[in-house]
């Protein structure tokens, strides 16, 4: 039973040094990190490209908005 205890207290020491260095480890490498880079392997592109719509076509400005526009429809009623 002794034998049994002193390896659940090794392996319990040795459980806790893993758990430090990888903390230790994760820390340095996160340091560097910007968040800018989304490993695509292209070049930044700072605005956006413009798009070539056709005649009288054009984007709409601002955010979408989730707006119900309720219109007045008279149905025909064939009778």
């Amino acid at each position: 039973m002794q034998g049994f205890a002193f390896d659940m207290i090794l392996c319990g020491i040795a459980y806790l040094f893993l758990v430090y260095f990888m903390f230790t480890l994760l820390k340095k490498r996160k340091k560097g990190f910007d968040g800018d880079d989304d490993d695509d392997g292209g070049l930044p592109v700072s605005t956006p490209p413009e798009i070539d719509l056709p005649p009288g076509v054009c984007l709409p400005d601002g955010s979408p908005k989730l707006r119900i526009v309720k219109e007045d429809v008279q149905e025909e009623c064939l009778v």
